[in-house]
């Protein structure tokens, strides 16, 4: 565990530079259906209600470009890596998700918010008894800035 945690952390130190939008939004999707976000450079913390329960997780963006043909109205895409646990109500169950991201952000000039949605995969692991498989998950949400 401390091996992933200095090697995203190094992650996140070369790839500064590369980001979201920084700012507080919303989002909504699966696993967390309605969530709130913080996002300052590379790093993306969220938290919410899920559909069993709480979760919450962290993403690092480790790149973001414009999307050719779409920079004159604000559209880039972006990619990273990120980790999301769910904890089920009653606390009977928790699980952990690390998982890749892709995502499109548009910028709107007035009002200032950046909606945008986003992809995830990767795998799932359920506790206590250990259950392993495959991720998928979305979101689609709004960066105030």
């Amino acid at each position: 565990m401390r091996k992933i945690f200095w090697g995203l952390l190094g992650m996140f130190a070369l790839s500064v530079g590369f980001a979201q939008t920084p700012g507080v939004g919303f989002y909504s999707g699966y696993p967390t259906y309605l969530g709130l976000q913080y996002q300052s450079a590379n790093l993306r913390l969220g938290a919410g209600f899920g559909f069993f329960g709480i979760a919450g997780d962290a993403a690092l963006i480790l790149a973001k470009a414009s999307l050719p043909g779409y920079s004159s109205i604000g559209m880039s895409w972006y990619y990273g890596l990120g980790v999301g646990a769910t904890i089920a109500l009653g606390g009977t169950v928790f699980g952990i998700y690390p998982h890749g991201l892709v995502g499109v952000e548009m910028q709107l000039p007035d009002p200032a918010i950046n909606p945008y949605f986003e992809g995830q995969l990767g795998a799932h692991v359920l506790f206590p008894t250990p259950i392993l498989g495959p991720y998928f998950a979305g979101r689609v949400g709004v960066i105030l800035r």
